[in-house]
């Protein structure tokens, strides 16, 4: 009986292939975080966009104002945050109508914070908090811009004096 000689890997062999899987990990890694932090602030400023459209679609079929409230971001544990808030102003219970506030039996659209690595960082819209509204004909009450950013990109969703939403986006705060 004769045995025949098998091939396979050497020990050195599979060492080697090993330390390049580590090696091409250890440089793709940062890469593909910071491709995945990109997507969660693009979709973040997505979002928005939709809101804002949304919030105009609300006010012309409720025949009222629609609020888009708005708190830039401050230090928490997991960074920088914010969050906006959308709401029917429209007095309804106790409430007063078309005072920019949440108060009575109004009816809250939406109430979002940030996710994490993103952080709604300014708002241009006046008051406080700072917010905006549709009224009944879709126009906006105020008119400004919302800034989000992670380490690498900024977004910002800014709304016409025709109510029309645009998002624009840059390497920095230079638009």
């Amino acid at each position: 009986m004769t045995i025949k000689n098998k091939k396979a890997f050497s020990l050195l062999e599979l060492l080697v292939v090993i330390l390049i899987i580590a090696i091409s990990t250890t440089f793709g890694l940062p890469s593909l975080t910071e491709a995945i932090n990109n997507q969660r602030l693009k979709g973040t400023a997505r979002d928005i966009f939709s809101i804002f459209k949304k919030a105009k679609q609300e006010a012309i079929r409720r025949n009222t104002n629609v609020v888009i409230s708005i708190t830039p971001a401050s230090y928490s544990p997991d960074g920088m945050k914010g969050s906006y808030q959308v709401f029917v102003d429209d007095g309804k219970g106790t409430g007063t109508a078309e005072n920019f506030i949440l108060d009575g039996d109004e009816e809250i659209l939406t109430n979002v914070s940030m996710p994490k690595k993103v952080s709604l960082i300014s708002s241009t819209f006046t008051g406080s908090p700072k917010s905006t509204a549709f009224n009944s004909r879709g126009l906006p009450t105020k008119l400004g811009d919302v800034r989000l950013r992670n380490n690498t990109r900024w977004y910002r969703i800014s709304l016409s004096i025709a109510g029309n939403v645009k998002m624009d986006i840059s390497k920095d705060d230079t638009w």
